[in-house]
């Protein structure tokens, strides 16, 4: 069916492109690209872009040109999160110029659009020109961390305001060195005496031991610590001692690393208790969310879905890296030389096996298991992958229906059978590299049901339908009545277990319609 044709069930709407709603595609992860057009699902051009045109009803297009959405795509909490910035920072724009818009996202393309409602939900101006949003197989990652008032948040806390006054000190004393400096002022260094100096006192102890020890003179005294050996009377300025000998330069570097270092210690100890409140404010905000555009939602997702079954199966990663410490049984000749190292296995084994090795374990573990869920956010563990943007509401998001889930398992398996003459062809390449590198060109991404989505002409009724939702109880009608029955029900009770959540809210009465005759 060919454009025209779509759209010519749907009534006209006089309207031009730029009076127009615009679809916004948000792509996954490794699926960026610099292009505007190209192959790719989200690039115009691309068929899947031309298979959705061809059912969006009239006074809808797809972003073009400059207004195809990029992100890196990386694989990393920072890049989602800097991605859906950007995305806020455009729809901003488009709220100005008060023009509708819907938002599909594929895989953590979905991420990156919920974790920008949950953005402006900070902001008491939701995005009343947001018509619709839609996600296909995107696995929501729940953060959780330590309390804000957990005892270690509580001791850096207490470290970081401690350190702040002695780096505070060290740049007024390193302000005040410079300003005499360079006014021609004579000046000695003298810091007061370690019972006077508290908590500085202890801090610099190694760094005076450090100065004297590359040279520079250090004379305690009842009266303090005098500093360098610079003495007005030999007629060298204060702004030639420190720039033109090696004893001044070396106390202006370690005056600066030291403010460096301590100001660097105290946000190294608020840092976590910081993170704990921010993902503690987050979880708060998802509810808000999903109260105000949750009416306006589709969670598009299948049960065989590699990707959110995959990062499910992170949490229960029990896989060891480091071994225990045994010694060697004699099978080779040089084992019997090796019964010398006996008297260390005795010694250190019990230490290593009970107290070293679990703990080296599990920090590699936990390193590996981060980087598989591209979370690089500090002090946040992943405790559940689900397919909707709030776990505990996992209920209202429900899969694709039986037969269209079995229909897209079928199709990516039968794909997948040309995997196997690809996996020999890769282990018969002379470089691993080389042969990963075609291995990867030669995928057309229909192996999986992750990324095959967009191949089923039904899975681009739902979202279509999904977008022709905001514009009437009409245009819904004209859309669905061609449907497949068991999808137009789907989507339906889809629509009717949000409404019954969230409820219909103002701006979505006006953009909307009647929402619950619409889902009768």
């Amino acid at each position: 069916m060919n454009e025209q044709t779509a759209n010519s069930d749907f009534p006209r709407l006089a309207m031009n492109s730029e009076q127009a709603a615009l679809v916004i595609l948000v792509h996954g992860t490794y699926a960026g690209d610099s292009e505007n057009a190209g192959q790719k699902w989200w690039q115009a051009g691309s068929p899947v872009v031309a298979q959705l045109k061809s059912r969006l009803p009239r006074g809808v297009r797809i972003a073009e040109g400059s207004e195809v959405f990029h992100w890196s795509g990386e694989n990393s909490e920072r890049a989602r999160s800097k991605a859906s910035l950007q995305l806020l920072e455009r729809l901003r724009a488009l709220e100005a110029e008060r023009r509708d818009y819907h938002l599909v996202g594929h895989s953590h393309g979905g991420s990156v659009i919920w974790k920008t409602l949950k953005a402006k939900c900070l902001s008491k101006q939701p995005l009343e020109h947001l018509k619709s949003w839609t996600t296909v197989g995107t696995p929501y990652l729940e953060h959780r961390s330590r309390s804000v008032f957990n005892v270690w948040n509580i001791a850096g806390v207490v470290m970081g305001v401690l350190l702040i006054p002695p780096a505070a000190r060290a740049m007024l004393q390193l302000g005040r060195m410079l300003n005499n400096a360079f006014q021609g002022n004579d000046m000695v260094l003298t810091l007061p005496p370690a019972s006077e100096a508290g908590l500085m006192g202890i801090i610099r102890a190694p760094i005076l031991a450090s100065l004297k020890w590359v040279g520079v003179q250090v004379e305690h005294s009842v009266e303090g610590v005098h500093i360098g050996s610079y003495d007005p009377e030999t007629g060298v300025t204060l702004l030639e001692y420190f720039f033109g000998s090696l004893e001044g330069i070396l106390l202006l570097v370690v005056t600066l690393v030291l403010c460096y270092v301590l100001l660097h210690l105290s946000m190294i100890s608020i840092r976590p208790a910081i993170e704990s409140y921010r993902i503690h404010a987050e979880e708060r905000l998802q509810r808000s969310a999903l109260q105000i555009y949750g009416g306006r939602y589709l969670a598009i997702w299948s049960p065989d879905d590699e990707a959110i079954n995959g990062l499910r199966a992170t949490l229960g990663f029990r896989v060891s890296f480091v071994s225990k410490m045994f010694p060697q049984e004699r099978v080779f000749f040089s084992d019997t030389l090796g019964l010398l190292s006996r008297p260390y296995y005795w010694v250190l084994s019990p230490f290593f096996n009970h107290w070293l090795q679990p703990h080296i374990d599990r920090l590699v573990r936990n390193t590996v298991t981060k980087a598989a869920q591209g979370n690089d956010r500090p002090s946040s563990t992943i405790v559940a992958v689900t397919p909707s943007p709030v776990a505990e509401l996992s209920h209202l998001f429900p899969p694709l229906p039986t037969i269209l889930s079995k229909r897209i398992l079928c199709t990516a398996d039968h794909h997948a059978r040309d995997i196997a003459p690809l996996l020999r062809k890769l282990l018969g390449q002379a470089s691993l590299a080389q042969g990963m590198e075609g291995f990867c060109k030669e995928l057309s991404g229909k192996e999986l049901v992750h990324t095959s989505y967009f191949d089923h002409s039904a899975v681009m009724e739902l979202i279509a339908c999904n977008i022709t939702w905001s514009m009437g109880e009409e245009m819904v009608k004209w859309k669905t009545w061609r449907m497949d029955p068991g999808l137009t029900q789907w989507f339906g009770n889809a629509k009717r277990n949000l409404l019954s959540e969230f409820g219909c809210d103002d701006a979505d009465q006006a953009h909307s319609g009647s929402a619950p005759a619409r889902v009768a």
